[in-house]
């Protein structure tokens, strides 16, 4: 396997279904339901998505506010509770987590390249799935804690174009992947980064058609409908690059 073909996954909505296709809102739902977050928090997170679904708030904004408010949710948690949430969380929510295509996507992708993940879903969540899901690295929203204590703030988010643009020019540094032989996978124009980062014929943006007329869009991006998604053409392209 060439050491610099990468993969660059983004995960709500793209990998990821679960309930409301956001990991975020899923488990934060999760542990209020568990007395595990703070109810007036979750109910602000709830709204977010309102208000993001609506169009009253954009994508950057609704990205930052929703992060810092699941942090928020989270203060004066034990670490070690929150980690034990999360296990309970993929254990009874397997079934329901994933779109039709992820796992075959995945063993496809992994068997040529090597597989990083870029999301702005809590990290503490998305490291249980590393290993299962067969990513080399994750990156991802963190929060601050102290004494093995969430305190409610903010360490990093990973939910903006701004810090996955940030972060992609930093492993183009310190990875020297080839863009020929990379590949790139989101649903969002805060994915848009990733799709950036490598070749047009191997950038596949999901989701519905009304995603193709965003600002910054690359009209050779592969478009795959969530819904009904064809891998054949991520197959054909592994074939020409990997013969």
């Amino acid at each position: 396997m060439p050491e610099d073909s990468y993969s660059f996954f983004d995960f709500d909505n793209t990998i990821y279904k679960g309930q409301s296709r956001y990991l975020i809102l899923d488990f934060a739902n999760f542990l209020e339901e568990r007395s595990g977050f703070d109810s007036a928090e979750f109910k602000n997170i709830k709204s977010l998505f309102s208000s993001y679904y609506q169009g009253s708030i954009n994508r950057h904004a609704f990205g930052i506010l929703v992060v810092e408010s699941y942090y928020r949710g989270l203060s004066g948690r034990n670490e070690k509770d929150i980690f034990n949430h999360a296990l309970n969380y993929w254990d009874s929510n397997q079934a329901d987590a994933w779109f039709p295509y992820t796992i075959p996507l995945l063993k496809m992708i992994n068997n040529q390249t090597t597989s990083i993940l870029v999301s702005g879903s809590p990290i503490e969540i998305l490291e249980i799935t590393k290993n299962a899901l067969g990513f080399k690295e994750i990156y991802a929203s963190k929060g601050i804690i102290q004494n093995g204590i969430y305190t409610g703030l903010t360490k990093n988010e990973m939910a903006t174009d701004t810090s996955k643009a940030k972060l992609m020019q930093e492993l183009s540094d310190t990875l020297s992947f080839n863009p020929a032989t990379s590949f790139a996978f989101g649903d969002s124009e805060s994915d848009f980064p990733l799709l950036k980062s490598v070749d047009p014929k191997n950038a596949y943006l999901l989701g519905d058609t009304s995603i193709m007329k965003k600002p910054g869009v690359d009209n050779n991006w592969n478009f795959l409908d969530q819904e009904n998604a064809n891998l054949n053409n991520v197959n054909s392209r592994i074939k020409t690059l990997f013969p």
